[in-house]
């Protein structure tokens, strides 16, 4: 966050305190809370806040938000950002080898592998995966505190019946958007005359089956809030169960 972000952030301190009951901070509690997290952006701090107060557990304390609540939720975040663990990373790695295979990787397995590729080439596989790991580790441990986002992209191999199906799985993972994986499919019996409009229809056809299956990011996240407002009304839910039980209990024990 730079100065200009203060106010906002401020003001966001503010919402929290109204919404959990509390008081709200003073002038120099919020500039050591501005201090203590301003190496992210406001927009991963806002988010960070939400994730807080509907976290199941954390979320339940009626406490103001601590910035160490806003490291905790930004790297734990961070962790699960869709990105391969090593030992996967070398594997997804080790199918880019055949120039016939598509595969879909990460920018981070690329730059890995370019690192290894000197080993792998001496014959040397144990040492080119221990190279391999090693590169990817740095990689991996530099776009997390860089806050990028995971990026797939499509290495093409010249094998048409294998590129289709991992470009479907792909877009079935939410890896790569149908739109641009219809632009890489090889267009159908292209080889065998079929007119040009006949071979746009199919491209198309396909296109509208990957979009039907495809989950978009907004949906995504909205299932997740979904998931997690449901959650919290089950926590809810108990607690009331628990004291209705509580209040029966002590007036039966009032009435004997």
């Amino acid at each position: 966050m730079s100065d200009d972000d203060f106010d906002a952030f401020m003001a966001l301190l503010d919402d929290v305190a109204a919404l959990r009951q509390l008081p709200v901070l003073s002038d120099r509690a919020k500039l050591l809370f501005f201090d203590a997290v301003r190496r992210y952006p406001l927009h991963i701090v806002e988010k960070a806040i939400q994730a807080h107060l509907i976290d199941p557990v954390e979320g339940r304390f009626k406490t103001m938000v601590q910035p160490a609540h806003i490291v905790a939720q930004i790297e734990g975040a961070a962790a699960n950002d869709g990105r391969p663990d090593a030992d996967e990373a070398w594997a997804i790695a080790m199918r880019a080898d055949d120039e016939a295979v598509t595969v879909v990787w990460t920018d981070e397995i690329s730059q890995a592998l370019t690192a290894a590729r000197p080993v792998l080439a001496r014959g040397d596989e144990v040492g080119a995966r221990m190279a391999f790991k090693a590169a990817y580790g740095r990689l991996l441990t530099q776009a997390r505190k860089e806050l990028r986002p995971v990026r797939w992209v499509a290495s093409l191999g010249h094998d048409l019946t294998q590129r289709e199906a991992v470009l479907q799985h792909a877009v079935d993972l939410g890896q790569l958007p149908a739109p641009h994986v219809a632009g890489l499919l090889p267009p159908p019996a292209a080889e065998s005359g079929i007119p040009d409009d006949a071979v746009a229809a199919e491209n198309i056809r396909k296109l509208h089956q990957m979009l039907a299956k495809a989950i978009t990011p907004s949906e995504k996240c909205r299932r997740e809030a979904e998931a997690a407002s449901q959650t919290e009304r089950d926590r809810l839910d108990v607690l009331k169960a628990e004291t209705a039980a509580k209040v029966a209990q002590h007036q039966q024990g009032a009435r004997a």
